[in-house]
């Protein structure tokens, strides 16, 4: 794809890039309107991993790391991270755009492309029409998406389904969360309408009918939620406007479309050539001091567009070395591990999380408050995906470093690693030595068999099977037992939950989770207390030490208020007078 760079990003519906190109050039021919819808998807699409966003062709400022440190996976190392102002709670409507929506701006960019195509597409001569169907499904899909990351946030935005003016923006008001939602809908299902199948590998990084149908059942599965689904809001803005925040009654319906539409997924993927990767003899993998711990988990997030990837973004181009975007914002730093390559923010997985992994048995395990000498022991008990995404004391984090040190008197100490472990995950194994092509997918089959699972449970008086055989895909691809067969709902439930967090740790999902479950005040969830481990070396054998000490320790509070659970649009955004703030803010 070719991608045209562009001015400074001045006002947020201002004319879509391609701009040293007259508009009526754009829909001269099939080259030019691959130009443009080329620039659409580099706007377009989102990305889990943290951009530095001059490198997808418009100059505003990108977040320095993962969401994971707001929530209770992880803590940032540094703390300048923007991450920060959350977990300490000066989140405001003024500085919301550096902390984690970078992207509102380029957001209504995209949109705006995506309007203009299907306004003018009609005008290419002599375009194939099914070629042309194919466009018009990936603008509306573009248009999507977008839509879906307003709503998540905000709850019910401005829909702008048009080409619009400066002037007309102004006048744009929110619109219910309810109609929001059924326009992204609407959408998805006219893009899964004229979009392909499947498609040519030289089109790979383009919205397919698995896509429209993937981020269907996401849209439906966070309106069916507990922070949107109900007749109560989180907090109350006053008469109508609690519709513009949610639906003002409960219907367990919602939960129903949304089984629906995550079952027209896993029925799309048997058509499409989409399935879980598990190969049997890497379900457990071996695990030695130093090696590749290389099993069905790792390859379905390090091999690009494996088998069940249904959409992934493309958005970082070519092979990127370990001291570039995205690498240095999710690697630690150099600093605090020799050769990592990382020298701006790394990511610290918190013993909150740690504490989520089963024993590879399927009970819980079982770690003393006071601390014990068998660390290592309780680690290889665990659930095979955590030495697939936990970057642990002796373990291996890339090529270029083979066995981590993290105890008190190494430079990774309770001070620079304050969870006692690094991230993992996100890491090919050779970006040490060799620069890597960023795998930065979007929609996996692996999140919609949890969304099925989760759906269905809360669809009916208890889980059906069909909830627990999804999730045992989920489990048994990775060495992990069967559920329990006798669950009620609500322990179905906390199981569900609890595989999410596990199987799609780390990629953008937890915070948007803990908001639509209304949990973030819980403790040690995003309020309370954050805890990591102090670990300290029980031997010095060489070369690597063979035994250690762990101590749980707090390493920091931190503070939710209930008006977090929607974010505050941005302030200039309301001074423009269209804009109902959010309650609180």
């Amino acid at each position: 794809m070719l991608f045209f760079s562009c001015k400074k990003v001045t006002e947020f519906l201002e004319k879509a890039p391609g701009v040293d190109v007259d508009e009526n050039t754009v829909f001269s021919s099939r080259l030019e309107l691959d130009k443009y819808v080329a620039t659409m998807y580099q706007f377009g699409l989102p990305s889990p991993l943290p951009l530095r966003t001059a490198e997808a062709g418009f100059t505003i400022a990108g977040n320095n790391t993962i969401t994971s440190s707001i929530t209770d996976e992880a803590e940032a190392s540094e703390s300048f991270s923007y991450t920060q102002n959350w977990n300490g709670g000066s989140i405001n409507a003024t500085n919301i755009i550096g902390n984690e929506d970078y992207r509102y701006p380029v957001r209504w960019q995209s949109i705006r492309i995506a309007n203009i195509i299907v306004e003018r597409i009609n005008e290419v001569p002599n375009l194939d029409p099914t070629y042309k169907e194919q466009v018009l499904g990936e603008a509306l899909f573009i248009r999507a998406i977008n839509n879906f990351e307003m709503f998540k946030r905000y709850g019910g935005f401005p829909l702008v389904l048009k080409r619009i003016t400066g002037l007309e923006e102004s006048k744009i008001a929110r619109s219910s969360l309810e109609e929001c939602v059924k326009t992204i809908i609407k959408d998805c299902d006219d893009a899964v309408a004229k979009l392909p199948v499947a498609q040519p590998a030289n089109f790979t990084g383009r919205a397919t009918k698995g896509a429209a149908l993937a981020l269907k059942t996401r849209t439906l599965l966070y309106a069916a939620s507990p922070l949107f689904n109900t007749a109560t809001p989180y907090l109350n803005f006053g008469g109508e406007d609690n519709k513009l925040i949610c639906y003002g009654n409960y219907d367990v319906a919602r939960w129903k479309a949304a089984a629906d539409a995550a079952k027209a997924v896993i029925d799309w993927a048997q058509t499409a050539g989409v399935a879980l990767i598990d190969v049997p003899a890497k379900r457990i993998p071996e695990i030695t001091p130093g090696g590749i711990i290389d099993g069905n988990y790792r390859t379905a997030w390090q091999q690009n567009d494996n088998a069940e990837t249904i959409l992934a973004t493309k958005v970082f181009g070519g092979a990127k070395r370990v001291d570039q975007f995205p690498w240095l914002h999710v690697v630690t730093r150099s600093n605090y591990v020799p050769l990592a390559g990382g020298f701006w923010v790394g990511t610290s997985p918190t013993f909150n999380f740690i504490r989520k992994y089963e024993k590879r048995n399927g009970t819980p395990q079982t770690w003393n408050a006071a601390g014990g000498n068998d660390l290592l022991t309780k680690y290889a008990e665990l659930d095979p995906r955590f030495s697939q995404t936990i970057a642990y004391v002796g373990a291996r984090l890339h090529n270029n470093v083979t066995q981590v040190r993290i105890w008190e008197g190494a430079l990774s100490n309770k001070a620079t690693c304050k969870g006692g472990h690094w991230l993992l995950k996100w890491i090919p194994d050779a970006v040490g030595t060799t620069p890597q092509i960023p795998f930065v997918p979007l929609f996996r089959l692996n999140e919609v068999y949890l969304s099925y699972a989760e759906a269905l449970n809360e669809a009916n008086p208890g889980p059906p099977a069909e909830a627990f055989d999804a999730v045992n895909r989920i489990r048994n691809r990775s060495g992990m037992p069967n559920l329990p067969a006798a669950l009620t709902q609500a322990q179905f439930r906390d199981r569900v939950r609890n595989e999410r967090d596990i199987e799609l740790a780390f990629e953008d999902l937890r915070f948007n989770d803990i908001r639509r479950w209304m949990i973030a005040e819980q403790d040690g969830v995003m309020t309370g207390n954050f805890m990591g481990l102090e670990i300290n070396r029980l031997n010095n054998a060489t070369p690597f030490p063979t035994a250690f000490s762990y101590k749980p320790f707090v390493f920091e509070p931190r503070v939710w208020e209930r008006k977090q659970y929607l974010f505050p649009f941005d302030n200039n955004e309301v001074l423009k007078g269209n804009l109902k703030q959010n309650p609180g803010w």
